[in-house]
């Protein structure tokens, strides 16, 4: 579980980083600068990025 920073809402889920990775969470609804805990569910480590859901 980590507590990522949203940077961006889109329509479908919100952009977030954590640790200077950015990332992405579907399905929620939330502004920037909101800090959100989430389970990270893939990571690709090639492009340095990640999926996450609310924990």
């Amino acid at each position: 579980m980590i507590a990522a920073t949203v940077t961006k809402s889109l329509p479908f889920g919100v952009l977030v980083e954590y640790a200077d990775v950015p990332g992405l969470a579907r399905g929620v609804d939330s502004a920037p600068g909101d800090t959100l805990s989430l389970r990270v569910l893939e990571f690709d480590s090639t492009q340095r990025r990640f999926s996450a859901e609310l924990a």
